[in-house]
């Protein structure tokens, strides 16, 4: 699913730059894409990275803590589990026999 969703945007973005190069738009953009200087691209690639390092950081964390309330859920389930039973075999002491 991921790899279709990849593949659309590819095919999106060429076609947008194909159109931009038929109507005459993409050399007035790589003329003053020429003129910035280059540690303004390295600024830019850092803060993209950083986003992206971000955006899966939280993603990760949120799955861990999904995985641990979960486990804790599944603790909490099982105490009130026992703790049903003991008071139903405190009512009943011959129902185990």
């Amino acid at each position: 699913m991921k790899q279709a969703k990849r593949a659309l945007y590819a095919i999106a973005l060429l076609f947008l730059l194909f159109m931009m190069q038929q109507l005459g738009l993409i050399e007035p953009v790589i003329t003053k894409l020429l003129g910035i200087a280059w540690w303004v691209y390295l600024v830019i690639a850092g803060i993209l990275f950083s986003g992206y390092k971000a955006f899966t950081l939280s993603k990760q964390d949120k799955e861990i803590d999904d995985e641990w309330n979960e486990e804790q859920g599944n603790i909490f389930i099982r105490r009130m589990r026992d703790e049903k039973e003991r008071r139903r075999n405190k009512k009943h002491p011959g129902a185990m026999q």
